[in-house]
């Protein structure tokens, strides 16, 4: 280990506290500066909601969301005063854990060196930051979504199948489907890594068949309320919102849970599978764009309308500016290259990196049919945090690079074992081709039209040409052709 490495494990939990309070204190610190209105028309819907369900026991008819975070809204209004400061106080340690859940899991994977530059990369990460003092349930489903993740990956590097791991990984990825939309990708995500998880395949239908009860038995009660209501908004006309719009399809109004318009919407989709496929890749290649765009409280214009619907809507936001906007798209340009360095150079060397490595893509993937922003991106940034610094720690140790151009060494030559078996394949292709539709024909012909091109008498009851003898001698019996 060296020196510098050493003198950080030396003081490891001193530096641990330092910088968790360095974290807590500069999230209070934000959320204090702050304007006591809202900067984003979905908290908003979402206040609305929780004052709602705290003064009658049940959401506006208007609210079509997912219902856990305005319930955790309720219960924090209920507790102390129905101020934003307040949720955006409490927040705050949420936004701390979420970064002591990044150390423990790089610690896992990469050692306490590694943990130590991930957690100070978390702590002073400003989105990080700036998400304490957002009303929006992206903070405390980022915390639960790398909660699970903690689980698969522990579950992943345990040698047994550990049947607490897989049930807190099913239950934290239950409680996120209902928290926002990420929750049902996590979900999806928990399958896929039980299911290519190293062991046999009796085991892993039981896992899948475990995590499939749990979360129909936890989900089971918001359905069937959804199912007496007749109300499935939360899904279907979320969905028929997001989906885009076709050319040539004039999307209706919705009615009733919005089955109309998604009906509308898929029917269109698939009508243009052209324009969809590349629809689909627009979507997945923006979803790693750093600058963020689509912000519809970026137009001060949106603003001001919304301040004149409630006063409680902030018009001045500098959070949405050019210039701060500009910054992060900058930082969280190296952070991503950053992150692709540390991944390459982790490749193999840590089981259970492969989970934090598919996560993103996956994550990105799902979102990709309907539109990208940079808030659906936020659930994946701890896993470009925690590799990010596992480069750093690898190029001060000066072994980036070795590990790098190792990494593309193995490719290469892995891509040459694959492209023998290409090569095998193709040949067998074209000499089947070639002797079914040119040489068979033509032989048949020959056969039949009792054709010798090749002036070749067989033998009596052979296939061999008999060769014509000049004369017996040592010349002759060297001339074989």
């Amino acid at each position: 280990m060296a020196l510098w490495a050493d003198r950080l494990v030396k003081h490891e939990w001193k530096w641990v506290l330092a910088l968790s309070l360095l974290g807590l204190a500069l999230r209070i610190g934000y959320v204090l500066s702050q304007q006591p209105g809202f900067y984003f028309m979905d908290s908003l819907e979402y206040d609305r909601a929780a004052r709602t369900f705290l003064e009658t026991g049940h959401f506006d008819p208007k609210y079509y969301r997912l219902p856990l975070y305005p319930v955790f809204m309720a219960m924090v209004y209920s507790v102390f005063p129905s101020e934003p400061a307040s949720l955006r106080l409490v927040q705050t340690f949420a936004g701390v854990l979420i970064c002591l859940v990044v150390w423990g899991l790089a610690r896992r994977l990469f050692g306490p060196p590694t943990a130590l530059v991930a957690l100070a990369g978390s702590v002073l990460f400003p989105v990080h930051i700036v998400l304490s003092g957002i009303e929006y349930p992206v903070l405390l489903g980022t915390l639960l979504i790398w909660l699970v993740l903690w689980a698969l990956v522990a579950r992943e590097q345990s040698e047994s199948r550990s049947f607490e791991l897989l049930l807190a990984a099913g239950l934290g990825a239950a409680v996120t489907a209902m928290l926002f939309e990420a929750g049902l990708v996590l979900g999806f995500f928990a399958l896929l890594c039980v299911l290519g998880r190293r062991a046999p395949w009796q085991a892993r239908l039981v896992d899948l068949a475990v995590l499939a009860i749990l979360g129909v038995t936890l989900l089971g009660t918001w359905t069937l309320k959804m199912v007496r209501s007749d109300d499935f908004r939360p899904l279907v006309l979320k969905a028929g919102i997001h989906l885009p719009t076709a050319p040539g399809v004039d999307a209706p109004l919705w009615e009733g849970s919005g089955e109309n318009l998604l009906s509308a919407k898929l029917a269109g989709l698939a009508r243009n599978p052209g324009w969809t496929v590349r629809h689909f890749f627009r979507e997945f290649f923006h979803f790693w764009n750093p600058y963020p765009d689509r912000i519809a409280s970026a137009d001060e214009k949106f603003r001001k309308k919304s301040h004149a619907l409630d006063a409680r809507m902030v018009v001045p936001n500098s959070l949405v500016g050019d210039l701060p906007r500009l910054l992060y798209a900058v930082g969280y340009s190296g952070l991503l290259f950053a992150a692709f360095l540390g991944a390459i150079a982790a490749f193999g060397n840590a089981r259970g990196a492969v989970i934090l490595m598919t996560w993103p893509v996956v994550l990105g993937l799902c979102y990709s049919p309907f539109f990208t922003q940079m808030r659906y991106r936020i659930p994946a940034d701890p896993s470009f945090i925690i590799f990010g610094a596992y480069a750093v720690e690898a190029a001060i140790e000066n072994t980036l690079w070795i590990r790098v151009i190792h990494f593309f060494k193995a490719l290469w030559e892995g891509w040459k074992k694959i492209a023998e078996k290409i090569m095998v394949f193709w040949t067998f292709v074209l000499l089947l081709l070639l002797f079914v539709l040119i040489v068979g024909p033509i032989a048949i012909l020959m056969k039949i039209f009792r054709k010798d091109p090749m002036h070749a008498p067989l033998a009596p009851g052979s296939f061999w040409a008999l060769r014509e003898k000049t004369r017996e001698g040592m010349e002759e019996c060297l001339r074989q052709f």
